[in-house]
């Protein structure tokens, strides 16, 4: 099996070398964590306009980059381990057999659970038209409203993530057929083919999720979510922070007046909330105030000036600049887009 995609040729025939003799073609190709060469992490990459598929192993105590957050829905599957994962303002307990979508522009990282360091996960990054008509022609709503409707914790059973693995491995194949454009050497046809046969199957992964949503629905489908959610030490400290600065974000917020509500020194306060959110705590409160000057531009006719005065910015230079930043692009911008897409 050749390992294509954004990896380099290297790493990709080294990966290749080592799974071809080390498994037969019936076998998976997800090993566990210890079976991999130390200092592989990377094992996959492949990309599709709309779809960005990665597969790794961290064997050591990894903390997921901070300032992370985009605008595609994100499909994390954990294949061994446990994970902690913060998600706006909760923090999940995330082991195998276990996977979460995080909707767009959701705030979100993982960092190490319990004294293991090694885990191994696969990421889908799901965005475009294309999955979306997908998903409606099955009868469902399209990609952002789907990511919406069922973002949070998945908990699978057995037979279902199964069905998880086997459509994972059709996604890779397909991914590693079309390869990089500049090394692929089928037809348009074939390349159009494997493309359509790769959304079919993130298309099913989809439906597979909204199954078993389904099934907790009918059996109390919070008491698993709930189940998963961190409420002890700092993690619960800093989802009260969150959901603080998530209804106060228009308002100017003085850090010492902050940890005194919540009887805690501001060094902690300042500390805790970096660590668990990878964010500080003037960072964490723009974005909030950037997601609902976003709606704002969408669902209102208020000028630039008066959002950026009614989100807490106080001076549209400094609101412009911090939407630019986050947004990448500027709030005039991000408002003719969304009326564009919806005309």
């Amino acid at each position: 099996m050749e390992i294509k995609g954004s990896l380099s040729e290297k790493t990709a025939r080294t990966t290749a070398s080592y799974l071809e003799t080390s498994l037969d073609a019936a076998d998976t190709v997800y090993l566990p964590a210890c079976q991999i060469p130390c200092g592989q992490e990377i094992l996959f990459q492949g990309e599709i306009p709309g779809i960005f598929a990665e597969e790794a192993v961290r064997n050591h105590s990894f903390s997921m980059v901070s300032r992370h957050f985009h605008e595609s829905l994100e499909l994390y599957f954990l294949l061994e381990g446990e994970r902690f994962y913060f998600v706006e303002q909760d923090t999940y307990h995330v082991r195998d057999h276990m996977g979460i979508l995080v909707d767009q522009n959701q705030i979100h990282k993982t960092c190490p659970a319990g004294t293991k360091t090694r885990h191994h996960r696969f990421l889908l990054q799901l965005e475009g038209r294309a999955l979306s008509e997908i998903i409606r022609l099955c009868g469902f709503q399209g990609l952002p409203e789907f990511g919406e409707q069922y973002r949070g914790i998945i908990h699978f059973s057995e037979s279902e993530w199964n069905q998880v693995l086997k459509l994972l491995e059709r996604i890779k194949s397909e991914l590693s057929c079309i390869g990089t454009s500049e090394r692929f050497s089928g037809s348009e046809a074939e390349k159009r083919v494997a493309e359509g046969m790769i959304r079919l199957y993130t298309a099913q992964l989809l439906l597979l999720l909204i199954r078993v949503r389904s099934r907790e629905e009918a059996q109390g489908w919070k008491e698993p979510r709930q189940s998963s959610l961190v409420h002890t030490g700092m993690y619960q400290k800093v989802h009260e922070i969150a959901i603080y600065l998530q209804n106060n974000s228009a308002r100017k917020l003085c850090l010492d007046d902050l940890a005194a509500h919540f009887f805690i020194s501001r060094s902690y306060l300042t500390r805790i909330f970096r660590t668990v959110t990878g964010f500080t705590v003037s960072e964490y409160q723009n974005i909030c105030r950037i997601k609902k000057a976003q709606i704002l531009l969408r669902e209102t006719s208020m000028s630039i000036t008066e959002i950026s005065m009614e989100t807490g910015f106080g001076s549209l230079p400094y609101f412009e600049r911090v939407f630019r930043q986050t947004a990448a692009q500027t709030p005039l911008q991000y408002r003719q887009s969304v009326r564009k897409h919806v005309n």
